[in-house]
């Protein structure tokens, strides 16, 4: 085994969400030239090569990977929270055992905008998806807290062609297109 535990070692509110935590953990040894490889097998990661950090979003929580240690924010509380770093355990230690039959990636993937979102959608306005706006939308489906499927003016055959390209956006960010 890779990687043996991730402690955390500080939890506070979080500045994004008050009803959810941020906080900090330590990896139990360096895990920063796993970066390339999570790279190459995390769809929805962002490497960043020259401040040595691996972003990714998971469900609406923010995690920041550093050689050390992570941050995340929005994470619903500490069982939540432990929920996901045992995820990320598994796919570092999984990554780690498969290196060998994967080519590492050292490039910084750009994620599209919820602006770039916004302009691939019906942009009616709607409010069936629970949201004010579309613009809101974009912004909660960039974060991986709404699904593609809740747009229903998108299922409507005078925008068949909005979610066909939504679809290959949303997987491209590694979320479920419906």
């Amino acid at each position: 085994m890779f990687l043996e535990r991730i402690t955390i070692t500080y939890v506070e509110p979080c500045w994004a969400d008050a009803n959810k935590i941020r906080l900090k953990a330590d990896f139990s040894r360096d895990i920063g030239e796993l970066f390339p490889y999570l790279n190459a097998v995390l769809p929805n990661a962002t490497y960043n090569p020259h401040a040595a950090t691996l972003t990714i979003v998971k469900e609406g929580r923010l995690i920041v990977l550093y050689p050390q240690r992570l941050t995340m924010a929005k994470a619903r509380n500490t069982t939540d929270a432990r929920q996901v770093l045992d995820w990320l355990k598994e796919r570092i230690n999984q990554t780690w055992e498969r290196r060998d039959r994967i080519e590492p990636c050292y490039e910084t993937r750009s994620r599209p905008t919820a602006l770039e979102l916004y302009q691939w959608l019906p942009r009616t306005n709607c409010r069936q998806c629970g949201e004010a706006t579309c613009l809101a939308f974009a912004a909660k489906l960039l974060l991986g807290e709404q699904a593609l499927d809740r747009c229903l003016p998108l299922f409507e055959r005078d925008h068949r062609h909005l979610r066909e390209a939504m679809e290959e956006l949303v997987a491209a960010l590694g979320t479920s297109p419906a």
